[in-house]
């Protein structure tokens, strides 16, 4: 059992999720700070928020509005952070780059959806806090992303 046990730590796949974890947490960091700074600290209001709460029917306040803005801002930047991190640190695939990019921010955008719907609802149904919405959200999406990334977006040809 203890030859197991270490032979799975000493897995490339455990040491790719050691990495991908830590690679997400530089992630968060980006991600947090800028959304912490942009909807908590400075409390941004964007000019075209109300453009798009028109095109919504008005079912959302400006503030569920400019708190989603700030959201997609936040993890757009750390998308991109991670997407390199994870090339040159984590998978060690640098080979089709274009097409990996492609295939990440599409998996992301796919979360980003996700996450931002969580946030919406958070903010705007149950009335949470914007930054334990915020860190909900993303533990939620942070979970299906590495597999799919895993398995697809850095999948070794």
């Amino acid at each position: 059992m203890k030859r197991q046990i270490t032979d799975l730590a000493k897995s490339n796949s455990v040491k790719q999720l050691i990495k991908y974890g830590l690679v997400g947490s530089v992630g968060i960091i980006i991600d947090m700070g800028v959304f912490y700074l942009l909807a908590d600290k400075f409390s941004v209001q964007y000019p075209f928020s109300p453009h798009i709460s028109e095109l919504l029917g008005n079912r959302f306040s400006l503030h569920v509005i400019d708190t989603d803005i700030s959201h997609i801002t936040s993890s757009i930047l750390a998308i991109i952070n991670n997407f390199i991190l994870n090339s040159y640190f984590t998978f060690k695939v640098t080979d089709s780059k274009i097409k990996r990019f492609l295939s990440f921010t599409g998996i992301a955008a796919v979360g980003l959806v996700i996450s931002t719907s969580l946030i919406t609802f958070f903010v705007g149904s149950l009335q949470m806090d914007e930054m334990i919405a915020k860190i909900l959200a993303t533990c939620i999406v942070a979970a299906m992303q590495f597999v799919v990334n895993k398995f697809f977006t850095f999948k070794v040809h």
